[in-house]
């Protein structure tokens, strides 16, 4: 009998940049004591540090720039909405007056 849901579980480690590398092997093949081994480590640490902070630099870049053309966009909409008000005010008033004039009530 075969069970249409069966749980299964299973786990993915992954590992990027001076982690990924097999350190051992790398000191093996390039003939390097515990020490080099260790600045290497550090060094590709570094590196990664220096990578992920090119990478912020340019993410708070581009979210600085769509800040400020949202920015921009509110200026100009709120901009309108007033000059909508305003005309549309004065349109009213315009309107009134005649009206009432007309009426004979002013």
């Amino acid at each position: 009998m075969m069970y249409i849901y069966s749980h299964q579980k299973f786990h993915i480690k992954i590992t990027t940049g001076a982690e990924a590398r097999d350190w051992q092997e790398v000191a093996n093949k390039e003939h390097l004591t515990a020490l080099q081994v260790s600045l290497r480590k550090i060094f590709a640490d570094a590196e990664n540090a220096r990578a992920e902070q090119r990478y912020q630099k340019v993410r708070e870049q581009r979210f600085r720039e769509t800040s400020e053309s949202t920015n921009v966009r509110v200026f100009w909409w709120s901009i309108m909405q007033i000059t909508i008000v305003t005309v549309m005010s004065l349109w009213q008033m315009r309107h009134l007056t005649q009206y009432f004039k007309k009426k004979k009530l002013v």
